[in-house]
Parts: C-alpha cells; structure tokens; sequence
C-alpha cells in the first residue's frame, strides 16, 4: 500500500468526533498528527513544517475560530488554503459561500464514510495531477452493480471506480482470475463492461483498506465512448467534494 510522505494535520476538537473518524486514515496510507486546541495545532504546524502537507477542521466551528486557525497556519502548508479540509459544515448557502470567500477548496459534507474522508485528505495532500482521472484516480463512490459469473448473476456495489477498473463489494466473492460482465449507472446511463478479477478479499482475508469482501476488477475491451464517459463521471465526483 503507498504511503504518502507527507502528513495531514488534524485539529480535533471536543465538540467534533473527526479525530475519531481520522484514525482510519492510517490504514489507507495517511498518517495523521492531532492538535486538540489552537495552540496546540500551531505548534504542531511549526515543528513540523517540512512533513505537514493538509490541514483537516471541523466544520462546525465558528468562522472567528476558523479565521484565526487560517492565519496562524495556512502559511505553514505547500499549498496554502488549498490544502484545507473542512469536514461536515452546514450546508447553508450563506455558510458555504463564506468558506469558498475565505478560499476554502475541499470539504466533505455530512454523512460521509471512511472511504470518502480518506479521498478529499488525499486530494489536499496531492501534488500535481495526481487527481488526473487518466493517472489512474479511484475516486469512492456507491453504485449498484450487476454482475454475471459462471452462468449465474448476482449483485452488489461498486465502491470505488477508476478509468481502468473498480472495487465491487460482494458476498461470496469470485476467484482471482474471473471473468466478469458487469452492469452499472454511471449518471443517467447504464454502463455494460467485461472485467477481471485481479484480487480478492474475503471473510477469511480481510483488508483494512478495502474494508468489505469483494474484489478488485479491471476493465477490458472499453470502447473510447465508454472510457470519456467513465473519465467524465470520475470528473464529477472529484468535483463533487470542491467548493
């Protein structure tokens, strides 16, 4: 599993539950430091200037709180203000427009899963086109997918999704090897591809990153059509965590 060489810093407050949330991110290749108060956080920031990559704030504090936090710390990070995550704000027109005035790039509303807060810390943490969906971006997602194996047809989700494949979480998953046709909604369309299985996680081996049984699947034989509409959804669900 890649592990990114810098770190995101996390300011967990006693009003929020993100630092609980946050501990996920170490088994998905993050390593996260927590400061539980403003001092603490910039001292943090400054000790450790050199590793700190993304900030990741609650959204349920006051924007008297979050200013001072912004000033005393986005000039500690690669990418400045958009390195920051807000986490759960209110959805209020008003709420969300200050934070995009205040230059606010990344934010994750309510609910949100494990899978989702790993994405957009990672997204803040990325360098370059690392979000280019053709450098081989799975972006998380829940898509009901339909898939027939051996003469007999079940279902189950599609977790992540990239141009090249996607993670299906399955019962009773199929071998490593497999081949699959598969059928899934990508927008107001229904998407019919071949894939094979390239691993598998089942009861028995479980996977932190993964965290359902299922199996990792590429696609084959995609047509240009196919591959632009893919890429164009990938595009739209990176957007979708974007102020």
């Amino acid at each position: 599993m890649e592990r990114y060489g810098r770190r995101a810093l996390v300011f967990d407050t006693s009003e929020s539950v993100l630092g609980a949330a946050a501990l996920g991110l170490v088994s998905h290749g993050i390593d996260p430091l927590y400061a539980g108060d403003e001092h603490e956080l910039v001292l943090l920031a400054r000790e450790n200037r050199e590793r700190i990559a993304a900030l990741v704030v609650p959204g349920a504090l006051s924007f008297e709180r979050l200013d001072l936090i912004l000033s005393r710390v986005v000039s500690l990070l690669p990418s400045g203000v958009g390195a920051v995550v807000v986490v759960a704000p209110p959805r209020r027109g008003s709420h969300v427009l200050a934070l995009r005035d205040r230059g606010i790039r990344w934010v994750l509303f309510a609910p949100y899963d494990a899978s989702e807060l790993r994405f957009v810390v990672a997204a803040a943490l990325a360098i370059g086109d690392a979000l280019e969906p053709r450098r081989g971006l799975r972006v998380p997602i829940r898509l009901p997918v339909s898939l027939r194996h051996a003469r007999a047809t079940r279902t189950g989700e599609v977790t992540n999704l990239s141009l090249e494949g996607a993670y299906l979480a399955l019962e009773e998953p199929p071998e490593s090897g497999a081949a699959l046709s598969l059928e899934f909604p990508i927008g107001e369309r229904l998407l019919r591809v071949q894939a094979k299985v390239v691993h598998r996680v089942d009861e028995s081996r479980p996977s932190q990153a993964e965290g359902r049984p299922g199996v990792g699947v590429v696609f084959e034989g995609l047509t240009p059509l196919e591959t632009r509409l893919l890429e164009g959804f990938v595009r739209e669900r990176v957007e979708s965590f974007r102020l």
